[in-house]
């Protein structure tokens, strides 16, 4: 737990690398940034941004469940961003999105974009525009 006290150095130095990783995730809440060209798996975390020039198909791998503290995604965004007014298809493993979907269908507008929050395996949509969830 971040908030105990401790005298071990090597808990403190660990405590302070944890509360720098929660601050710059929380403070930038997406830091890495991609853009996709050609249609494929995407790699999750931060913006994603997709100009592929034509209807592009994409796989997004389930989350790992855990804290990203100890190797998982919990609480990993990922925002995914039409440049291009393309309707784009990402598929995840069954039931990859709110637990009951496993598909999210673009319509053809350059902005739509969908917002996911990854926690226990699963990601969460927390943000749909001009994005539709279906199962297959």
């Amino acid at each position: 737990m971040i908030n105990q006290v401790t005298t071990n150095p090597d808990q403190l130095n660990d405590r302070a690398t944890a509360i720098q990783i929660a601050q710059a995730l929380d403070e930038a809440n997406n830091l890495a940034v991609a853009e996709y060209t050609v249609a494929g798996a995407i790699i999750p975390g931060g913006k994603v941004f997709l100009k592929t020039g034509t209807a592009g198909a994409f796989t997004l791998p389930q989350p790992i469940p855990g804290s990203q503290l100890n190797g998982g995604n919990d609480g990993m965004v990922c925002k995914i961003i039409a440049l291009d007014a393309e309707a784009y298809v990402i598929t995840t493993p069954a039931n990859g999105i709110n637990g009951n979907k496993d598909t999210a269908t673009w319509s053809a507008a350059v902005g739509n974009n969908m917002t996911l929050e990854a926690f226990n395996g699963v990601w969460l949509a927390t943000g749909l525009v001009g994005v539709a969830l279906t199962e297959v």
